[in-house]
């Protein structure tokens, strides 16, 4: 925590946005990393390192300035693909790191401190997640994932000595809810598929006599222990639910995220050749987070005369995003001059859609980013330069 409050120097008070997003990204984010493998961090150091990293980001070095963050670090820590700035999320990418120790384990790989564990916690055919806490404290933690592992991972069952018969996934079968009457009549729900398999006599796991339906499930379930218990020579493999058996920090970090999707206009963002100060400056706007008197309103600040109309034109309307940079005189005569031209009957992110569909141009990002930064410029410099807001009236359409 220390390294990470002397990173957060004075340089970071004179950096842009962006410049404040690599600093997060390339310093803050990356200096627990390497005890992020092999450690759970408390969660009492992941606070204190998102707030540094959110210092950083809105208010610069001063770690108890008072400003409000413009946008919810959740959000910010979404991946960009998925609406976010891309900041890493500490306790995802910590489980993420800790779960390849998980698959070395659950796979038998061979390794000194997987043989120990296996031979000294768990000698006797137990399975290891439904067995009481054992080891150190390093190993107790690491098990706590147990259950996130076995929900992201399908055992491909040989030995059956890692899996469940009733409670796990194994060769692609969930037999609880495959086999529910039968399950119904078991003795022992928590069986591992090992000691299962090495009885003879199945009837012998069953509350006895059983129904019609349970008798021809027993007989389905018998088919898949004879398809198992030729392989059984071998150690049963975890594949995962990306469709390989090779464990990925990055997919796993992923998949949480699976679920937002973001409008394709956050794509274009971040797929366009502009630089990173004004991919974030777009990024603000799409997120209506860019200080407008309007958000200034929400947030309470109070301005001199309790003026929050537009300055840049004299409709005497609240000068909210939209307002200025689509609706506002001055900015339509400016997408005018370029040749863009916006249909307020949509909603927001389909009127970009259209807007783009019908400039027919493969840099329409480029040109609106561009051409709002500057009317962001336009309005800044008269606020606080008195400096009078003109369009290029020399500017021609572009074709």
């Amino acid at each position: 925590m220390n390294r990470v409050e002397r990173r957060l120097t004075a340089v970071s008070s004179f950096l842009s946005y962006a410049g404040r997003l690599t600093l997060v990204n390339s310093v803050l984010s990356s200096l627990p990393t390497y005890t992020m493998c092999t450690l759970k961090l408390p969660v009492a150091v992941i606070e204190y390192i998102d707030r540094a990293r959110k210092h950083c980001l809105w208010r610069g070095s001063d770690m108890n300035a008072k400003g409000k963050s413009l946008v919810a670090f959740k959000k910010v820590c979404r991946p960009m693909k998925n609406g976010g700035l891309g900041v890493i999320n500490l306790r995802i990418q910590n489980e993420a790191l800790l779960m390849k120790h998980l698959h070395k384990f659950y796979n038998k790989m061979n390794l000194p401190w997987v043989t120990l564990i296996w031979n000294t916690h768990y000698p006797n055919g137990q399975v290891p997640h439904i067995s009481v806490d054992k080891g150190s404290f390093w190993w107790r933690d690491i098990m706590k994932y147990c259950d996130h592992y076995r929900g992201i991972a399908n055992c491909k069952a040989s030995n059956g000595t890692t899996v469940l018969l009733w409670n796990d996934v194994w060769n692609g079968c969930y037999l609880r809810e495959e086999l529910p009457r039968l399950f119904s009549f078991t003795k022992n729900e928590n069986v591992s598929l090992a000691e299962f398999m090495a009885d003879e006599e199945i009837q012998n796991h069953f509350h006895i006599p059983l129904t019609e339906q349970a008798y021809q499930e027993l007989q389905e379930l018998q088919v898949k222990i004879l398809h198992v218990r030729s392989q059984d020579s071998q150690d049963d493999v975890w594949q995962y639910c990306w469709g390989s058996q090779i464990y990925s920090s990055r997919k796993f970090y992923a998949l949480p995220f699976k679920s937002v999707t973001p409008p394709d206009t956050f794509h274009w963002i971040w797929k366009s050749k502009c630089c990173k100060k004004l991919k974030v400056f777009a990024w603000l706007l799409l997120m209506d987070r860019l200080n407008t008197r309007n958000l200034l309103k929400r947030k309470n600040y109070k301005l001199e005369g309790n003026i929050y109309s537009c300055v840049l034109c004299n409709a005497n309307e609240e000068e909210t995003a939209f307002h200025l940079f689509f609706h506002c005189a001055f900015s339509t005569m400016c997408w005018h001059h370029i040749g863009i031209h916006w249909d307020f009957t949509l909603p927001f992110f389909d009127m970009m859609i259209k807007a783009k569909t019908d400039s027919n141009l493969h840099f329409f990002m480029e040109i609106f980013i561009i051409a709002a930064w500057h009317i962001w410029k336009q309005r800044n410099g008269f606020i606080f330069q008195q400096i009078t807001p003109t369009p290029r009236m020399d500017a021609r359409p572009i074709t």
